[in-house]
């Protein structure tokens, strides 16, 4: 294999894809939701069962898979849970009753309750300190990427082809990303195409393999920090889903958008996210080489990210769909502020061996959350329409800041700045 010079960054590349699969697979009961729902009758509180159905392999999966991740290695943990997924999402065509779209969101979800724990994983095993809030950044943004071209592209697959082949053609493109995955994927000392440069900069104040010791499970559970991570992750990740999950409902049910009309607008606040991902890693970078420790560079961001969530109340009144829109588009902006800080942290604050099984626990936490304000948001619709929802959606994440700052312990990562690459980790 010839020498590809800054390898790192086509890593963080095939990351980016992975995570945009990951969403458009997920996001495409949400675009269909409205046409199943009509076609099979299905109402607010059982769709939130289907929904619930991937939320509940997504949550308790999690430490699961960051632990095989850790366990098995990166290229390999990766590659399984990505071949599980990309066939889950192509049975969703059989399904045809609440309770088989509930059975394969189930497996769906199992698999991909790994791929953020491999991501950041990924980072960290070929990313310098110094970058890896703008790595963080580029393939989170993937999130976005799927959420944005899921929309236009289920919504034609549905109206040309017909709802089942929207899950088929969406399952096989994970099953092509696997393929370059196990080709081009390994670590930077056994890589045959990474320069000796490259390799110098990646192990910048990276701690000699031999020095790097794996953490038992019980001891990430009395860290301090581990429950500041899964504390934040219990109020803050349950509300962008909300507006993953219920954005083309909501659109349909109470401003009267046709399917068309979905695939036409429903992209914008998802494409907000995406700018503020990439933002979001990109900022705590620079305020790091600026001097600024880099925890605090980390957790500036994310209050900014939170306070911007605030934005989404606007949707609880009787406003014009424009001003319903950019304050959607505000609060999916700050969660994108929020969330490569919130990985980028996981990175920089506990031992690379425990990165995949912290990243995990945080997602197990995210998870349980996930289920019980999904389930209690279906009801809420229900009996009480959408603005209960949208105030805790924009009130709730501010609380998921203070837990964290509160409870969050600086280690001495976080006496690091990054304008000083030679300081110590």
């Amino acid at each position: 294999m010839k020498k590809i010079p800054n390898l790192r960054w086509v890593i963080v590349l095939l990351l980016f894809a992975a995570t945009a699969i990951s969403y458009v697979d997920r996001q495409v009961l949400t675009v269909l939701a409205p046409t199943l729902r009509d076609q099979l009758q299905i109402s607010n509180t059982g769709y939130a069962s289907i929904l619930t159905a991937f939320l509940l392999a997504y949550t308790f999966m999690q430490p699961i898979t960051g632990w095989l991740i850790d366990r098995v290695g990166t290229r390999l943990g990766f590659a399984l849970i990505m071949a599980w997924w990309s066939i889950a999402a192509g049975l969703h065509a059989m399904a045809s009753s609440v309770a088989s779209f509930a059975v394969f969101r189930f497996l769906l979800g199992a698999g991909e309750a790994g791929s953020w724990a491999a991501c950041v994983k990924a980072v960290s095993e070929w990313f310098p300190q110094k970058e890896r809030g703008f790595a963080t950044g580029l393939w989170s943004a993937g999130v976005s990427a799927g959420l944005v071209i899921s929309v236009p592209i289920v919504a034609w697959i549905n109206l040309t082809l017909g709802w089942r082949w929207a899950f088929i053609l969406t399952g096989l493109v994970g099953l092509v990303w696997l393929v370059a995955w196990l080709w081009l994927y390994r670590l930077p000392h056994a890589h045959p195409a990474v320069t000796n440069e490259e390799l110098r900069h990646i192990s910048e104040n990276a701690a000699p393999v031999e020095q790097v010791q794996r953490t038992p499970y019980v001891a990430l559970l009395r860290s301090r920090n581990v429950w500041a991570v899964i504390g934040a992750r219990v109020l803050a990740d349950p509300w962008v889903w909300f507006y993953y999950f219920w954005i083309p409902e909501y659109l349909t049910r109470s401003a009267g958008f046709t399917a068309a009309d979905i695939g036409k607008y429903a992209w914008i606040p998802f494409a907000a996210q995406g700018l503020g991902i990439v933002l979001g890693g990109a900022l705590s970078d620079v305020l790091c080489r600026r001097g600024m420790r880099v925890i605090p560079a980390r957790l500036t961001v994310m209050l900014i990210g939170m306070l911007l969530m605030t934005g989404g109340i606007a949707a609880a009144f009787e406003l014009s769909i424009a001003i319903v829109f950019a304050g959607i588009s505000t609060a999916m902006f700050g969660f994108g502020l929020w969330a490569p800080n919130m990985m980028s942290l996981c990175a920089d604050a506990f031992p690379r061996d425990s990165v995949g099984s912290v990243v995990g626990l945080g997602g197990m936490g995210a998870g349980a959350g996930g289920m019980v304000f999904t389930m209690a948001t279906g009801w809420t619709l229900d009996h009480y329409g959408y603005a209960p929802v949208f105030i805790a959606a924009g009130a709730i994440p501010l609380l998921a800041f203070g837990v964290l700052f509160t409870l969050l312990e600086r280690p001495k990562a976080s006496a690091t700045t990054l304008a000083d690459p030679s300081a110590p980790a």
